[in-house]
């Protein structure tokens, strides 16, 4: 009976991992690591050096500096995080998904 049990757990544990990728609509999804070029969308963001907001600050990222994605996670609980690259200071570590806006490149002269 306690074989059920886990099995059960583990198939629910599983199950809210992988439903809000599943009913996420396309247009909604971010694009893919390293598509387009990405900005900091707030007035400045925590460069973190794991992806929890307890963790250390390793860099600070202001309005409007342009970062490469390289990475993505998205907690148990939703919260997406963003692996990036700060191109002025070359700081690397994790910022919140809702600190960042994709803005189309712009074209090649």
């Amino acid at each position: 009976m306690a074989v059920i049990g886990r099995a059960t757990a583990a198939v629910i544990s599983l199950t809210i991992l992988l439903v809000p990728a599943a009913v996420t609509p396309a247009a909604e999804r971010p694009p893919e690591v390293g598509a387009g070029r990405w900005e900091v969308s707030a007035n400045a963001a925590n460069v973190r050096i794991d992806h929890s907001g307890g963790e250390t600050v390793v860099g600070l990222a202001h309005s409007g500096d342009v970062v490469e994605v390289v990475d993505t996670w998205t907690s148990p609980l939703g919260a997406r995080w963003a692996k990036v690259m700060v191109a002025r200071t070359r700081v690397t570590g994790w910022v919140l998904w809702s600190l960042l806006a994709h803005r189309d490149t712009p074209p090649e002269p």
